[in-house]
């Protein structure tokens, strides 16, 4: 009667096990109500009668703590590795803009009307910016005045 008790109690630790991997409350359900099952016989069973009251009750609160550690243990070292790589972005997108600065005073070619947000092509290097005299069309000559996060300032040069 033991051996089916250690298989019913480990077999109903499995599924909870497998409940970390197809959830939808199946696996868990089965495998408490075969941890339940393994208690009550252990209680109630009357292969255990010739038991005293304490060594089952013993044998049921171990079946317990049995059960509460391995799944802690196993959420603390596998489940949550395996959630963890599942559902976190590890990978890194790489910056479309230049990392070198434009130097205050650098001037450029609207590429598109800025109103006030626009592109710009300075010598060949493209990059977004935001007119400080709100509205510049496209073809117009700009120059850099300073920088914010996102974009550069520039304002219209006027010849």
């Amino acid at each position: 009667m033991l051996l089916t008790l250690a298989i019913l109690v480990i077999f109903g630790v499995l599924l909870m096990i497998l409940e970390t991997f197809i959830p939808g409350w199946v696996a868990g359900t089965l495998g408490a109500l075969c941890i339940l099952a393994g208690i009550v016989l252990v209680i109630a069973g009357e292969e255990f009668d010739s038991w005293p009251a304490w060594s089952r009750t013993a044998l049921a609160c171990g079946i317990v703590a049995f059960t509460v550690i391995t799944l802690l243990l196993w959420m603390r070292f596998f489940g949550l590795r395996v959630w963890h790589r599942t559902f976190n972005l590890q990978a890194t997108i790489p910056s479309q803009e230049p990392t070198e600065p434009m130097a205050p005073g650098t001037e450029g070619v609207a590429l598109t009307d800025l109103r006030p947000l626009g592109r710009v092509d300075f010598a060949g290097v493209r990059r977004e910016v935001r007119c400080e005299d709100g509205f510049a069309p496209a073809g117009s000559k700009v120059r850099v005045t300073g920088a914010e996060p996102g974009n550069l300032l520039v304002r219209l040069v006027i010849a």
